[in-house]
């Protein structure tokens, strides 16, 4: 194995690719900390509204799916969802659900049966463990009443129902 030491690489200043550096197809480049991959949720993801009144973990209907570079590579998860309860004294959780280990990420909950809708957010990272598909969803599950996360059935009733997303980034280790 050959060491290459540079302090500067530049690219050609003229020509079809000036100013830039090229990796070969098949070829990879990785700069431990940077974003490898970033994997958005889209606006229809959040289109039909998840509705529950389970007090079990249920499925939201809200996936994800990322295959991984690498295996040592970190993935971080990130969503920030609506919320509602309908009881006054209930509470509504929301888990990040790994399917590759079936496994508990990050919970969040609020209470918030006190007829307004609010933001459930969480971030957090976890280890790859594999170069295969992973996918990640969000499930969820209440104290009591009926418990919604996403968008109003009839459109956004409430500016604080505008705040959904859902993303996964890799991170080169």
């Amino acid at each position: 194995m050959s060491t290459l030491h540079v302090e500067n690489l530049k690219g050609l200043s003229s020509g079809a690719n000036a100013n830039k550096i090229i990796v070969p197809s098949g070829q990879t480049l990785t700069a431990p900390g940077h974003v490898i991959q970033y994997i958005p949720a889209t606006f229809a993801t959040f289109s039909t509204r998840s509705q529950s009144t389970s007090g079990s973990y249920v499925d939201t209907g809200y996936s994800l799916t990322i295959t991984p570079k690498s295996a040592t590579n970190l993935i971080l998860i990130s969503y920030h969802l609506s919320a509602y309860v309908s009881s006054a004294s209930a509470y509504i959780y929301a888990i990040a659900h790994k399917s590759t280990t079936n496994s508990l990420l990050i919970q969040t909950n609020n209470a918030t049966g006190l007829g307004a809708w609010c933001t459930l957010s969480c971030s957090a990272s976890d280890v790859a463990g594999t170069t295969s598909p992973i996918t990640y969803k969000i499930q969820t599950k209440v104290s009591g009443g009926t418990g919604y996360l996403g968008w109003s059935s009839s459109g956004y009733s409430s500016p604080s129902q505008n705040f959904n997303s859902f993303h996964l980034m890799e991170i080169a280790q």
